[in-house]
């Protein structure tokens, strides 16, 4: 997957953390990398920046991070259909289901791995640039 052209917002509290992540997605070719400290801070960050995919701790605050994935999937400053990929403390069954259930659409457990991380996040770019194509080709 080549990433040149797409936007990541990354959402995480500790800065080397966010670094660490855009720096992952170099992978991906990916260099325009968005970073808010705080799902309240990334509201306006999201309006601004429209990313293909957000990566968001899940870890800090849970409950504002569910309420920032909510607001995205009302549409609330965002692409309601924009991938989130979230960082918990564990991907226990009772974890991922709550994270399917507000829209998440994929979780990582910490300690991240740095190949996981850049699966993951191009599973999920791949899906939202093949959905597009796919539009696309509807429409015309």
């Amino acid at each position: 997957m080549r990433g040149q052209g797409l936007r990541v917002l990354v959402v995480d509290a500790n800065a080397h953390i966010r670094r660490l992540i855009a720096t992952l997605l170099g992978a991906l070719e990916i260099t325009d990398v968005s970073e808010a400290r705080s799902p309240s801070a990334a509201a306006s960050v999201l309006a601004e920046h429209r990313p293909d995919l957000v990566v968001v701790d899940w870890t800090n605050d849970p409950v504002e991070t569910l309420l920032f994935v909510h607001r995205i999937r009302r549409g609330e400053g965002a692409d309601r259909q924009v991938p989130v990929l979230a960082l918990a403390a564990s991907t226990h069954h009772a974890v991922l289901e709550e994270a399917r259930e507000v829209g998440i659409d994929d979780v990582i457990a910490k300690p991240i791995s740095a190949v996981d991380l850049i699966h993951r996040a191009a599973a999920l770019l791949d899906e939202r640039v093949n959905g597009r194509m796919a539009l696309g080709a509807a429409a015309q």
